[in-house]
């Protein structure tokens, strides 16, 4: 059984839509980065995990075409939010879910859903999702990275107690900046780290894209296309084959 779930979410479903609508140019930009992750190859049957409140899914539907089969996602106020534009979510954690619908051709954790598993159930999590995939499929992590600056500042933080004066001019600019407290995902690793994990597991021919390449502050002063890399974005994919 998996480490019971804490809902940081409980009572602030809206969170998330409040920051989209107040961040256009953020949620523009990872948008991109998330479909160009996606479309690398066919999609095909998508399983998306921590889907939040359903924005990226929504936004794949409504201007690619792409459809979400299966959604999951834990925290009961997120889920509802999901559920009000359309989509069928089952209330569930990665480590617990029966993945019945397999085989997939592609798994998805947006916006760094994956961060909320523990570090010692992380690797069979993904082995899990691995042993679902159909052949030739992919999982797909989306994360804000350990190493980058918008990391740096929400990770230290969130370690440190940091008072929220002393970094609202940094986070100003940033999806976090109408956070109440520093609570964001528990576990921050460098993508190398997930790399080495992942490729330890099976998956191979990892492909990686960026974006958001301003400091923080800046991050919404335009929308941006990805790029390949993973050392210079505040947003970074990760596709890995099976």
């Amino acid at each position: 059984m998996a480490e019971q779930f804490i809902d940081r979410y409980q009572g602030n479903g809206r969170v998330l839509d409040d920051t989209w609508h107040a961040r256009e140019n953020i949620y523009e930009s990872r948008l991109r980065l998330l479909h160009r992750a996606l479309t690398t190859k066919d999609p095909g049957k998508i399983l998306s995990i921590g889907i939040g409140s359903g924005i990226f899914e929504t936004l794949l539907r409504d201007r690619y075409d792409i459809e979400v089969a299966e959604a999951v996602e834990p925290s009961a106020s997120l889920g509802a939010e999901a559920r009000e534009k359309g989509i069928h979510v089952v209330q569930s954690t990665a480590q617990d879910y029966d993945y019945s619908g397999a085989p997939y051709d592609t798994i998805v954790y947006n916006g760094s859903s994956f961060g909320f598993i523990p570090d010692d159930e992380i690797e069979a999590t993904f082995a899990r999702n691995r042993d679902v995939l159909a052949e030739g499929g992919r999982l797909v992590l989306t994360d804000v990275p350990r190493e980058s600056a918008l990391g740096t500042v929400l990770r230290l933080a969130q370690k440190y107690d940091i008072a929220r004066e002393d970094v609202d001019d940094l986070l100003v600019g940033t999806s976090f900046f109408n956070l109440d407290t520093h609570a964001y995902k528990p576990n921050w690793h460098q993508i190398a780290w997930y790399a080495k994990l992942l490729e330890g597991i099976g998956f191979h021919d990892l492909q990686y894209f960026q974006t958001v390449l301003a400091n923080p502050p800046y991050q919404n002063d335009r929308a941006e296309d990805p790029i390949e890399g993973y050392t210079a974005g505040n947003y970074v994919a990760i596709v890995a084959q099976r």
